[in-house]
């Protein structure tokens, strides 16, 4: 259950990162700049910097846009290789929880068959894979399915 809100979590946070890169692909065609936030001009009024946004405008309006397809593909590439680290880092974390809960439910066990008398107290009990089960992890899923 908590396996997939990660996941679906993880998945949300990569078509929003792709949306983003969509947004940018199209300021960067229409060779517009980043929209200033309030956040922004809030800053400036506070601090009294004197700045001329319109000056910033054109000096990157005389320069030429470099912008192609090919660019567009290696942000979306990006993008996916950092997500794709993302998850490997996410399904090595849950692997190393389930063997964890394993070794504390295996532990327990052992301890509850010495408490109630049924393996020799010297002796490390025997314990069945059918008594405590590993939990398993699907290594096998979309970050974006078809």
């Amino acid at each position: 259950m908590v396996v997939y809100f990660y996941v679906e979590k993880l998945r949300l946070a990569l078509e929003q990162e792709k949306i983003r890169e969509h947004g940018r692909a199209a300021r960067a065609s229409s060779n517009q700049n980043l929209p200033l936030s309030v956040c922004t001009l809030m800053k400036y009024d506070d601090t009294c910097n004197i700045n001329d946004f319109d000056q910033s405008d054109e000096k990157e309006k005389t320069s030429r846009s470099r912008y192609n397809g090919r660019q567009f593909l290696s942000w979306i590439k990006d993008v996916e290789d950092k997500f794709e680290k993302i998850k490997n880092a996410l399904l090595l974390r849950h692997h190393n929880e389930a063997e964890s809960l394993f070794a504390v439910q295996k532990m327990d066990w052992e301890c509850k068959m010495k408490e109630f008398g049924l393996c020799d107290k010297n002796r490390l009990p025997v314990v069945e894979e059918l008594h405590v089960p590993m939990v398993q992890v699907n290594d096998d899923f979309e970050l974006l399915p078809s």
